[in-house]
Formats: structure tokens, sequence, C-alpha cells
């Protein structure tokens, strides 16, 4: 839920995003994985925002969201 939060946060922000629906993305189950940062490597749940439709007609790629567990921060990766 914090990931999509994120995700969808960051897809609203901006420039206009020609009508962005989270519906249009295809959400993976959290999984857990290496992430370094600028606190160095630390194990993180990530969650994959993969376009689907229009939306991947549209030049859309996959987005990556990493959530803290224990804190409960997120960030997209890049």
């Amino acid at each position: 839920m914090l990931a999509t939060a994120e995700f969808t946060r960051r897809m609203r922000a901006g420039k206009p995003r020609g009508g962005f629906q989270i519906d249009d993305w295809q959400i993976s189950e959290p999984y857990e994985a290496q992430v370094r940062g600028l606190r160095g490597t630390e194990r993180l749940l990530v969650v994959d925002f993969v376009p689907r439709g229009e939306t991947r007609a549209r030049g859309h790629c996959k987005l990556s969201v990493a959530v803290d567990p224990d804190t409960g921060v997120a960030d997209m990766l890049r």
C-alpha cells in the first residue's frame, strides 16, 4: 500500500501524465531485494509497476518503488 501511494504521488506530481490511471499498471507482489542508495546497500521490499495496454504503447517502462519495512519510508528506484 505504501509503494502504491508513493508511485501514485510521483506520477501525479509535476508535468501532466496524459490521464494517469493506476489501473493502467500491473502491480507485482512485494519482494525483498538488495538496493544500493546514498546510505549504502540495504535489504528493502520492492514493488514493480509494469505498464499495460495503451500505457505501454505510449512508451512507459517498468517502474519500481522500494519500501523500508522497518520505517515505512518509500522511494522510487531509478
